[in-house]
Protein backbone atom coordinates (compact mmCIF):
# COMPACT_ATOMS: atom_id res chain seq x y z
CA UNK A 1 0.00 0.00 0.00
CA UNK A 2 2.97 2.56 1.08
CA UNK A 3 4.40 1.67 -2.63
CA UNK A 4 0.87 2.39 -4.55
CA UNK A 5 0.19 5.80 -2.52
CA UNK A 6 3.88 6.66 -3.25
CA UNK A 7 3.27 5.92 -7.14
CA UNK A 8 0.44 7.82 -7.47
CA UNK A 9 2.27 10.93 -5.64
CA UNK A 10 4.75 10.85 -8.28
CA UNK A 11 2.25 10.43 -11.16
CA UNK A 12 0.35 13.50 -9.93
CA UNK A 13 3.64 14.91 -9.87
CA UNK A 14 4.52 14.32 -13.11
CA UNK A 15 0.78 15.24 -14.26
CA UNK A 16 1.79 18.90 -12.55
CA UNK A 17 4.81 19.23 -14.41
CA UNK A 18 3.69 18.30 -17.77
CA UNK A 19 0.50 20.80 -17.52
CA UNK A 20 3.11 23.11 -16.51
CA UNK A 21 5.38 22.94 -19.67
CA UNK A 22 2.43 22.69 -22.03
CA UNK A 23 1.08 26.07 -20.31
CA UNK A 24 4.46 27.94 -20.85
CA UNK A 25 4.48 26.17 -24.48
CA UNK A 26 0.93 27.03 -25.17
CA UNK A 27 1.55 30.71 -24.09
CA UNK A 28 4.78 31.11 -25.62
CA UNK A 29 3.13 29.78 -29.14
CA UNK A 30 -0.24 31.81 -28.00
CA UNK A 31 1.08 35.18 -26.91
CA UNK A 32 1.52 37.50 -29.89
CA UNK A 33 4.19 39.82 -30.17
CA UNK A 34 4.16 42.75 -28.35
CA UNK A 35 1.59 45.56 -29.99
CA UNK A 36 3.43 48.78 -31.58
CA UNK A 37 2.81 50.87 -28.50
CA UNK A 38 5.04 53.66 -29.73
CA UNK A 39 3.20 57.02 -30.38
CA UNK A 40 4.72 59.17 -33.57
CA UNK A 41 4.26 62.84 -32.35
CA UNK A 42 3.42 64.28 -36.00
CA UNK A 43 0.86 61.97 -36.33
CA UNK A 44 -0.58 60.92 -32.95
CA UNK A 45 -0.03 64.40 -30.87
CA UNK A 46 0.26 67.04 -33.59
CA UNK A 47 -0.01 69.77 -30.77
CA UNK A 48 2.24 68.24 -28.55
CA UNK A 49 4.99 71.21 -27.70
CA UNK A 50 8.45 70.57 -28.90
CA UNK A 51 10.83 74.06 -28.15
CA UNK A 52 13.87 72.08 -27.44
CA UNK A 53 14.02 70.19 -30.50
CA UNK A 54 13.37 66.67 -31.47
CA UNK A 55 13.75 64.97 -28.34
CA UNK A 56 10.28 65.05 -26.84
CA UNK A 57 11.01 64.41 -22.97
CA UNK A 58 13.84 66.98 -22.76
CA UNK A 59 14.97 69.08 -20.83
CA UNK A 60 14.83 66.16 -19.02
CA UNK A 61 17.13 63.23 -19.55
CA UNK A 62 14.88 60.48 -19.78
CA UNK A 63 14.86 57.99 -22.80
CA UNK A 64 13.05 55.44 -24.80
CA UNK A 65 15.04 53.07 -27.50
CA UNK A 66 13.48 54.84 -30.40
CA UNK A 67 12.86 58.21 -29.09
CA UNK A 68 9.03 57.69 -29.39
CA UNK A 69 6.57 58.64 -26.50
CA UNK A 70 4.81 56.09 -24.18
CA UNK A 71 1.30 55.00 -25.31
CA UNK A 72 -0.80 56.71 -21.68
CA UNK A 73 -3.39 54.16 -22.48
CA UNK A 74 -0.98 50.96 -21.91
CA UNK A 75 0.36 52.04 -19.21
CA UNK A 76 -0.20 49.72 -15.84
CA UNK A 77 -0.87 50.74 -12.48
CA UNK A 78 0.86 49.69 -9.62
CA UNK A 79 -2.54 48.57 -8.10
CA UNK A 80 -2.79 45.93 -11.06
CA UNK A 81 0.45 44.67 -9.57
CA UNK A 82 -0.74 45.05 -6.16
CA UNK A 83 -3.51 42.04 -6.90
CA UNK A 84 -0.54 39.76 -7.29
CA UNK A 85 2.39 41.10 -5.36
CA UNK A 86 0.31 42.84 -2.80
CA UNK A 87 3.07 42.84 0.18
CA UNK A 88 5.90 44.96 -2.37
CA UNK A 89 2.48 47.13 -3.25
CA UNK A 90 1.60 48.32 0.09
CA UNK A 91 5.27 48.63 1.52
CA UNK A 92 6.08 50.96 -1.87
CA UNK A 93 1.80 52.73 -1.42
CA UNK A 94 3.22 54.05 2.00
CA UNK A 95 6.14 55.53 0.55
CA UNK A 96 7.82 58.50 -0.72
CA UNK A 97 7.76 57.22 -4.27
CA UNK A 98 3.79 56.79 -4.55
CA UNK A 99 3.47 60.41 -3.80
CA UNK A 100 6.60 62.04 -5.39
CA UNK A 101 3.92 64.01 -7.98
CA UNK A 102 0.79 64.28 -5.92
CA UNK A 103 2.73 65.60 -2.51
CA UNK A 104 0.78 68.80 -2.19
CA UNK A 105 4.23 70.73 -0.97
CA UNK A 106 6.32 69.31 -4.36
CA UNK A 107 3.07 70.09 -6.34
CA UNK A 108 2.42 73.55 -5.77
CA UNK A 109 5.86 74.47 -5.71
CA UNK A 110 6.61 73.12 -9.01
CA UNK A 111 3.18 75.31 -10.02
CA UNK A 112 5.22 78.21 -8.64
CA UNK A 113 8.11 77.52 -10.97
CA UNK A 114 6.38 77.16 -14.13
CA UNK A 115 3.92 79.81 -13.47
CA UNK A 116 5.02 82.41 -11.80
CA UNK A 117 8.94 82.34 -11.85
CA UNK A 118 10.95 84.90 -14.20
CA UNK A 119 11.86 81.93 -16.71
CA UNK A 120 8.54 80.97 -16.83
CA UNK A 121 7.68 83.80 -18.93
CA UNK A 122 9.06 81.50 -22.14
CA UNK A 123 7.84 77.85 -22.17
CA UNK A 124 6.94 77.27 -18.66
CA UNK A 125 5.05 74.45 -18.60
CA UNK A 126 7.55 72.46 -21.42
CA UNK A 127 10.56 73.44 -18.50
CA UNK A 128 8.20 72.04 -16.08
CA UNK A 129 9.30 68.70 -17.68
CA UNK A 130 12.83 69.20 -16.34
CA UNK A 131 11.23 68.67 -12.69
CA UNK A 132 8.67 66.15 -13.97
CA UNK A 133 11.49 64.08 -15.35
CA UNK A 134 11.80 62.46 -11.69
CA UNK A 135 8.51 63.22 -10.19
CA UNK A 136 6.12 62.08 -12.96
CA UNK A 137 8.56 60.55 -15.19
CA UNK A 138 5.38 58.68 -16.75
CA UNK A 139 3.79 61.81 -17.35
CA UNK A 140 7.02 62.89 -19.23
CA UNK A 141 6.94 59.36 -21.08
CA UNK A 142 3.49 59.63 -22.31
CA UNK A 143 3.35 63.76 -22.91
CA UNK A 144 0.99 64.67 -20.30
CA UNK A 145 3.42 67.84 -19.73
CA UNK A 146 2.28 70.05 -22.10
CA UNK A 147 0.41 73.06 -22.86
CA UNK A 148 -1.82 71.08 -25.07
CA UNK A 149 -2.10 67.34 -24.09
CA UNK A 150 -4.68 64.39 -25.73
CA UNK A 151 -3.47 62.60 -22.98
CA UNK A 152 -5.66 61.70 -19.90
CA UNK A 153 -4.36 61.44 -16.16
CA UNK A 154 -4.99 58.18 -15.51
CA UNK A 155 -4.63 56.12 -12.29
CA UNK A 156 -1.12 55.33 -13.44
CA UNK A 157 0.11 58.40 -14.24
CA UNK A 158 -0.61 59.61 -10.77
CA UNK A 159 1.37 56.96 -8.86
CA UNK A 160 4.78 59.11 -9.58
CA UNK A 161 7.95 56.78 -9.20
CA UNK A 162 5.52 53.22 -9.67
CA UNK A 163 6.26 49.93 -10.27
CA UNK A 164 7.07 49.98 -13.72
CA UNK A 165 9.07 53.40 -13.66
CA UNK A 166 11.93 51.18 -11.93
CA UNK A 167 11.18 47.66 -13.26
CA UNK A 168 11.22 48.78 -17.12
CA UNK A 169 14.54 50.86 -16.72
CA UNK A 170 17.14 49.52 -18.75
CA UNK A 171 20.07 51.77 -18.89
CA UNK A 172 20.97 54.90 -16.61
CA UNK A 173 24.05 57.88 -16.50
CA UNK A 174 23.49 59.08 -13.15
CA UNK A 175 25.58 61.61 -13.37
CA UNK A 176 23.44 63.44 -16.47
CA UNK A 177 20.35 64.78 -14.58
CA UNK A 178 17.45 64.40 -14.01
CA UNK A 179 15.61 61.42 -15.21
CA UNK A 180 18.38 60.21 -17.04
CA UNK A 181 17.45 56.59 -17.61
CA UNK A 182 15.86 54.74 -20.90
CA UNK A 183 12.70 53.08 -20.35
CA UNK A 184 11.35 50.30 -22.40
CA UNK A 185 7.96 50.51 -21.82
CA UNK A 186 6.51 50.27 -24.99
CA UNK A 187 7.43 46.99 -25.56
CA UNK A 188 6.06 45.33 -22.61
CA UNK A 189 2.82 42.92 -23.48
CA UNK A 190 -0.38 44.56 -21.41
CA UNK A 191 -3.17 43.70 -18.80
CA UNK A 192 -2.21 39.84 -19.49
CA UNK A 193 -3.85 37.65 -17.45
CA UNK A 194 -2.40 35.91 -14.16
CA UNK A 195 -3.09 32.95 -15.31
CA UNK A 196 -1.20 33.51 -18.07
CA UNK A 197 1.65 35.26 -16.26
CA UNK A 198 1.78 32.02 -14.03
CA UNK A 199 1.91 29.86 -17.09
CA UNK A 200 5.33 31.43 -18.27
CA UNK A 201 6.81 33.29 -14.56
CA UNK A 202 10.35 33.36 -15.90
CA UNK A 203 9.02 35.49 -19.23
CA UNK A 204 7.15 37.86 -16.99
CA UNK A 205 10.15 38.12 -14.65
CA UNK A 206 12.12 39.19 -17.88
CA UNK A 207 9.31 41.33 -18.38
CA UNK A 208 9.31 43.17 -15.44
CA UNK A 209 13.34 42.66 -14.98
CA UNK A 210 14.15 41.11 -11.44
CA UNK A 211 17.28 41.90 -10.40
CA UNK A 212 18.68 38.22 -11.31
CA UNK A 213 18.08 39.19 -15.00
CA UNK A 214 18.82 43.04 -15.12
CA UNK A 215 21.61 43.79 -12.59
CA UNK A 216 20.62 47.38 -12.89
CA UNK A 217 17.50 46.86 -10.16
CA UNK A 218 20.35 46.49 -7.80
CA UNK A 219 22.57 48.91 -8.71
CA UNK A 220 23.14 53.04 -7.30
CA UNK A 221 23.24 54.21 -10.77
CA UNK A 222 19.34 53.55 -11.68
CA UNK A 223 18.64 56.01 -7.87
CA UNK A 224 21.48 58.23 -9.67
CA UNK A 225 19.33 58.66 -12.88
CA UNK A 226 17.01 61.08 -9.92
CA UNK A 227 19.20 61.46 -7.35
CA UNK A 228 21.32 63.54 -9.26
CA UNK A 229 19.78 67.39 -10.06
CA UNK A 230 21.41 69.22 -12.50
CA UNK A 231 19.58 72.18 -14.15
CA UNK A 232 19.92 72.59 -17.82
CA UNK A 233 20.53 76.02 -19.58
CA UNK A 234 17.58 74.82 -21.50
CA UNK A 235 15.65 76.26 -17.99
CA UNK A 236 17.62 78.81 -17.13
CA UNK A 237 20.79 80.17 -16.79
CA UNK A 238 24.37 80.45 -18.90
CA UNK A 239 25.71 77.52 -17.37
CA UNK A 240 24.12 74.07 -15.81
CA UNK A 241 23.57 74.54 -11.93
CA UNK A 242 24.24 71.94 -9.58
CA UNK A 243 21.43 71.60 -7.29
CA UNK A 244 21.48 67.25 -5.71
CA UNK A 245 24.69 65.47 -5.81
CA UNK A 246 23.84 62.26 -4.14
CA UNK A 247 24.63 59.84 -6.16
CA UNK A 248 27.89 61.48 -6.81
CA UNK A 249 28.24 61.81 -2.86
CA UNK A 250 27.81 58.02 -2.79
CA UNK A 251 29.93 57.46 -5.61
CA UNK A 252 33.07 58.99 -3.75
CA UNK A 253 32.34 57.05 -0.10
CA UNK A 254 33.87 54.49 1.63
CA UNK A 255 30.81 52.90 1.17
CA UNK A 256 30.54 53.01 -2.98
CA UNK A 257 34.24 51.21 -2.38
CA UNK A 258 32.97 48.69 -0.08
CA UNK A 259 30.29 47.85 -3.03
CA UNK A 260 27.46 48.92 -0.58
CA UNK A 261 24.59 49.87 -2.76
CA UNK A 262 22.12 52.17 -2.68
CA UNK A 263 18.99 49.46 -2.41
CA UNK A 264 20.88 47.64 0.11
CA UNK A 265 20.42 50.15 3.14
CA UNK A 266 17.13 51.61 1.61
CA UNK A 267 15.45 48.63 0.56
CA UNK A 268 16.49 46.17 3.40
CA UNK A 269 13.47 45.14 5.12
CA UNK A 270 15.09 46.75 8.18
CA UNK A 271 17.47 50.04 6.50
CA UNK A 272 19.08 51.23 10.22
CA UNK A 273 19.63 47.83 11.54
CA UNK A 274 21.31 46.76 8.09
CA UNK A 275 23.22 50.01 8.63
CA UNK A 276 24.55 48.86 12.12
CA UNK A 277 25.50 45.58 10.72
CA UNK A 278 27.37 46.99 8.32
CA UNK A 279 29.51 49.24 10.99
CA UNK A 280 30.24 45.94 13.22
CA UNK A 281 32.08 44.47 9.81
CA UNK A 282 29.46 42.29 9.27
CA UNK A 283 27.54 41.83 5.28
CA UNK A 284 23.47 40.27 6.15
CA UNK A 285 21.75 38.30 3.89
CA UNK A 286 19.64 40.55 1.36
CA UNK A 287 15.92 40.94 2.15
CA UNK A 288 13.96 43.13 0.60
CA UNK A 289 11.43 45.70 1.21
CA UNK A 290 9.70 48.75 -1.48
CA UNK A 291 9.21 51.07 1.33
CA UNK A 292 12.71 52.75 -0.10
CA UNK A 293 12.60 55.05 3.51
CA UNK A 294 14.87 58.10 3.40
CA UNK A 295 14.53 61.77 5.04
CA UNK A 296 10.92 62.33 4.49
CA UNK A 297 9.42 62.38 8.39
CA UNK A 298 6.86 64.30 7.60
CA UNK A 299 4.97 62.96 5.15
CA UNK A 300 5.02 59.52 6.30
CA UNK A 301 3.69 60.55 10.10
CA UNK A 302 0.20 58.99 10.17
CA UNK A 303 -0.33 61.09 13.75
CA UNK A 304 -0.71 64.14 11.49
CA UNK A 305 -4.04 62.70 11.09
CA UNK A 306 -6.06 64.46 8.06
CA UNK A 307 -3.37 66.63 7.50
CA UNK A 308 -1.37 63.66 6.15
CA UNK A 309 -3.85 62.86 3.50
CA UNK A 310 -3.90 66.45 2.54
CA UNK A 311 0.07 66.55 2.40
CA UNK A 312 0.53 63.23 0.69
CA UNK A 313 -2.70 64.60 -2.33
CA UNK A 314 -5.34 62.50 -1.16
CA UNK A 315 -5.96 59.05 -0.26
CA UNK A 316 -3.72 56.44 -1.16
CA UNK A 317 -4.15 54.39 -4.38
CA UNK A 318 -6.26 51.26 -3.80
CA UNK A 319 -7.75 52.29 -0.83
CA UNK A 320 -11.11 50.19 -0.03
CA UNK A 321 -10.26 47.84 -2.94
CA UNK A 322 -7.05 46.26 -1.79
CA UNK A 323 -6.50 47.19 2.01
CA UNK A 324 -9.01 49.68 4.23
CA UNK A 325 -7.39 52.50 5.62
CA UNK A 326 -6.34 51.37 8.52
CA UNK A 327 -3.89 48.72 7.53
CA UNK A 328 -2.63 51.81 5.58
CA UNK A 329 -2.03 53.48 8.37
CA UNK A 330 -0.07 50.62 9.71
CA UNK A 331 2.48 50.51 6.64
CA UNK A 332 2.87 54.49 6.41
CA UNK A 333 3.32 54.09 10.43
CA UNK A 334 6.27 51.49 9.53
CA UNK A 335 7.80 53.99 6.78
CA UNK A 336 7.96 56.80 9.43
CA UNK A 337 9.29 54.81 12.26
CA UNK A 338 12.54 54.00 9.57
CA UNK A 339 12.66 56.84 8.49
CA UNK A 340 13.34 58.49 11.79
CA UNK A 341 15.49 55.66 12.70
CA UNK A 342 17.45 56.12 9.34
CA UNK A 343 18.25 59.54 10.30
CA UNK A 344 19.26 59.05 13.88
CA UNK A 345 21.77 56.63 12.80
CA UNK A 346 23.41 58.47 10.35
CA UNK A 347 25.08 60.70 12.33
CA UNK A 348 27.05 60.60 15.78
CA UNK A 349 27.49 63.93 18.09
CA UNK A 350 30.32 64.41 20.84
CA UNK A 351 30.44 67.03 22.99
CA UNK A 352 34.06 68.49 24.85
CA UNK A 353 33.96 71.66 27.12
CA UNK A 354 36.01 73.52 29.60
CA UNK A 355 37.58 76.73 30.59
CA UNK A 356 40.29 78.34 28.31
CA UNK A 357 41.43 80.52 31.52
CA UNK A 358 40.13 84.01 30.20
CA UNK A 359 37.06 83.71 31.89
CA UNK A 360 35.44 82.14 28.87
CA UNK A 361 34.19 78.35 28.23
CA UNK A 362 35.23 76.81 25.42
CA UNK A 363 32.54 74.01 23.56
CA UNK A 364 33.49 72.00 20.98
CA UNK A 365 30.84 69.89 18.97
CA UNK A 366 31.70 67.03 16.98
CA UNK A 367 29.29 65.57 14.49
CA UNK A 368 30.21 62.62 12.20
CA UNK A 369 28.73 61.13 9.45
CA UNK A 370 28.42 57.79 10.68
CA UNK A 371 25.75 55.67 9.18
CA UNK A 372 25.52 57.63 5.60
CA UNK A 373 26.69 56.25 2.26
CA UNK A 374 26.59 59.72 0.96
CA UNK A 375 26.80 63.56 2.76
CA UNK A 376 24.83 64.29 5.62
CA UNK A 377 22.37 66.22 4.91
CA UNK A 378 22.23 65.47 1.40
CA UNK A 379 19.37 66.15 -1.50
CA UNK A 380 17.71 69.44 -2.44
CA UNK A 381 19.44 70.76 0.36
CA UNK A 382 17.94 74.40 0.02
CA UNK A 383 15.51 73.00 1.55
CA UNK A 384 17.13 69.95 3.60
CA UNK A 385 19.05 71.36 6.39
CA UNK A 386 20.95 69.71 9.74
CA UNK A 387 21.77 72.30 12.54
CA UNK A 388 23.16 72.57 15.92
CA UNK A 389 21.73 73.72 19.06
CA UNK A 390 24.25 74.64 22.01
CA UNK A 391 22.82 75.53 25.45
CA UNK A 392 25.21 76.34 28.49
CA UNK A 393 23.35 76.72 32.01
CA UNK A 394 24.66 77.22 35.48
CA UNK A 395 24.97 76.10 38.76
CA UNK A 396 21.39 78.27 39.61
CA UNK A 397 19.80 77.05 36.62
CA UNK A 398 20.39 80.35 34.34
CA UNK A 399 20.65 80.28 30.60
CA UNK A 400 24.01 82.00 30.17
CA UNK A 401 24.35 80.67 26.65
CA UNK A 402 21.71 79.45 24.03
CA UNK A 403 22.28 79.46 20.28
CA UNK A 404 20.46 76.68 17.59
CA UNK A 405 16.75 77.46 18.93
CA UNK A 406 13.73 76.20 17.18
CA UNK A 407 10.56 78.52 17.36
CA UNK A 408 7.61 76.51 16.96
CA UNK A 409 5.40 79.03 16.59
CA UNK A 410 6.81 80.72 14.04
CA UNK A 411 9.06 77.49 12.69
CA UNK A 412 11.74 79.79 12.47
CA UNK A 413 15.24 78.73 13.37
CA UNK A 414 17.58 80.73 15.23
CA UNK A 415 19.78 82.57 12.26
CA UNK A 416 22.79 82.28 14.12
CA UNK A 417 22.62 78.53 14.21
CA UNK A 418 25.64 76.46 12.72
CA UNK A 419 23.79 75.03 10.29
CA UNK A 420 24.56 72.11 7.34
CA UNK A 421 22.89 74.31 4.36
CA UNK A 422 23.04 75.67 1.01
CA UNK A 423 21.72 79.04 0.21
CA UNK A 424 20.04 80.10 -3.13
CA UNK A 425 19.59 83.88 -4.48
CA UNK A 426 18.44 84.69 -7.77
CA UNK A 427 19.94 87.59 -10.14
CA UNK A 428 18.61 90.63 -7.78
CA UNK A 429 20.51 88.82 -5.02
CA UNK A 430 17.24 87.63 -3.24
CA UNK A 431 17.48 84.80 -1.09
CA UNK A 432 15.34 82.07 -1.71
CA UNK A 433 13.69 79.83 0.70
CA UNK A 434 10.82 78.85 -1.70
CA UNK A 435 12.64 76.36 -3.96
CA UNK A 436 12.16 77.99 -7.13
CA UNK A 437 15.06 76.93 -8.69
CA UNK A 438 13.73 78.39 -12.10
CA UNK A 439 15.41 82.27 -11.17
CA UNK A 440 18.58 80.86 -9.01
CA UNK A 441 21.05 82.73 -10.32
CA UNK A 442 24.23 81.96 -7.19
CA UNK A 443 24.55 79.11 -4.09
CA UNK A 444 26.78 78.96 -1.22
CA UNK A 445 27.02 76.97 1.23
CA UNK A 446 27.76 78.37 4.89
CA UNK A 447 28.54 75.06 6.12
CA UNK A 448 29.44 71.91 3.56
CA UNK A 449 27.73 68.75 4.49
CA UNK A 450 29.61 66.01 5.68
CA UNK A 451 31.10 63.59 3.69
CA UNK A 452 30.22 60.17 4.38
CA UNK A 453 32.76 58.24 7.31
CA UNK A 454 34.20 62.52 8.16
CA UNK A 455 33.28 64.50 10.46
CA UNK A 456 32.85 68.38 11.84
CA UNK A 457 34.29 69.77 14.88
CA UNK A 458 32.17 73.18 15.64
CA UNK A 459 33.81 76.00 18.29
CA UNK A 460 31.94 78.26 20.42
CA UNK A 461 33.14 80.48 23.12
CA UNK A 462 31.10 81.69 25.64
CA UNK A 463 31.87 84.56 28.41
CA UNK A 464 30.93 83.94 32.07
CA UNK A 465 29.82 86.02 33.94
CA UNK A 466 31.33 87.28 37.02
CA UNK A 467 28.44 86.48 39.32
CA UNK A 468 27.59 82.80 37.53
CA UNK A 469 28.57 79.79 39.14
CA UNK A 470 29.36 76.65 38.28
CA UNK A 471 29.30 73.32 37.71
CA UNK A 472 27.89 74.46 34.21
CA UNK A 473 25.51 71.92 32.25
CA UNK A 474 26.13 72.01 28.31
CA UNK A 475 23.37 70.55 26.07
CA UNK A 476 24.17 69.87 22.37
CA UNK A 477 21.37 68.97 19.86
CA UNK A 478 21.65 68.11 16.41
CA UNK A 479 18.15 69.00 14.25
CA UNK A 480 17.31 67.91 11.07
CA UNK A 481 14.16 69.95 9.65
CA UNK A 482 12.61 68.49 5.74
CA UNK A 483 12.24 72.28 4.26
CA UNK A 484 11.90 75.78 5.35
CA UNK A 485 8.68 77.29 6.33
CA UNK A 486 8.43 79.29 4.08
CA UNK A 487 8.10 76.70 0.88
CA UNK A 488 4.46 76.15 2.30
CA UNK A 489 3.75 79.84 1.14
CA UNK A 490 3.72 77.84 -2.62
CA UNK A 491 0.35 76.41 -1.62
CA UNK A 492 -1.29 79.62 -0.64
CA UNK A 493 0.13 81.12 -3.30
CA UNK A 494 -0.82 78.62 -5.80
CA UNK A 495 -4.76 78.50 -4.31
CA UNK A 496 -4.50 74.57 -3.44
CA UNK A 497 -4.82 75.50 0.46
CA UNK A 498 -4.20 77.67 3.45
CA UNK A 499 -1.30 76.79 5.66
CA UNK A 500 -2.21 79.16 8.53
CA UNK A 501 -1.03 77.47 11.95
CA UNK A 502 0.64 74.61 10.15
CA UNK A 503 4.66 74.54 10.92
CA UNK A 504 7.04 72.20 9.44
CA UNK A 505 8.54 70.34 12.86
CA UNK A 506 12.09 69.37 12.98
CA UNK A 507 13.10 65.90 13.81
CA UNK A 508 15.77 65.80 16.97
CA UNK A 509 18.52 63.11 15.77
CA UNK A 510 20.95 63.43 18.65
CA UNK A 511 21.71 64.92 21.84
CA UNK A 512 24.67 64.73 23.93
CA UNK A 513 25.41 66.83 27.47
CA UNK A 514 28.36 67.61 29.00
CA UNK A 515 29.65 69.44 32.80
CA UNK A 516 32.55 71.73 33.47
CA UNK A 517 33.77 71.83 37.04
CA UNK A 518 33.49 75.56 38.53
CA UNK A 519 37.34 75.68 38.65
CA UNK A 520 39.21 77.78 35.84
CA UNK A 521 40.92 74.26 34.04
CA UNK A 522 43.07 75.16 30.78
CA UNK A 523 41.22 73.57 27.87
CA UNK A 524 42.94 72.53 25.12
CA UNK A 525 42.66 74.85 22.01
CA UNK A 526 39.62 73.82 19.38
CA UNK A 527 40.51 72.17 16.48
CA UNK A 528 36.76 72.94 14.91
CA UNK A 529 35.80 76.51 13.38
CA UNK A 530 34.98 78.93 16.13
CA UNK A 531 31.57 80.39 16.49
CA UNK A 532 32.04 83.13 18.98
CA UNK A 533 29.20 83.83 21.30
Amino acid sequence: MRFVGLAATWRRLLYAVAAACLGIAAAALLLPPPDDLRVDVARDMPFYSLPFGANPFAPAELRTPDGTLVNWRSVPSSRSCGECHLREFMEWNASMHAISDRDIIYDSTVLENTTASRAAAVHGTEKGRWCEGCHNPLGVLTGFVSPVTSVQETEALEEGVSCVVCHTATHAVPLAGNGAFTSHLNGLFRHLHPAVIMAAPSRHARDMQARRDVPLMGSSDLCGACHTEIRPTAVAGEEPMNFQDTYDEWRRSPWAQAGVQCQDCHMAREPAAYIAALQRGERPARQVSHRMPGNNYLLSNPALGGLTTLLRGGSPTGVNRLFDRKTWEAELGTTHRQATELLRAAAELRVAAGHDGAGRLVVEATVKNAGAGHALPTGPLDQRYMWLEVEVVDAAGRTLFHRGAFDGKTGVTDPQATAWVKLLTDAAGELDLRHILFDSDRLAYPRKPIPAGAEDRVAYAVPLPADAAGPWQVRVRLWYRLAFQEILQNIDRQGLGNTAGVIIPPLLMQETTATVPSGRVQAAAPSGQEETS
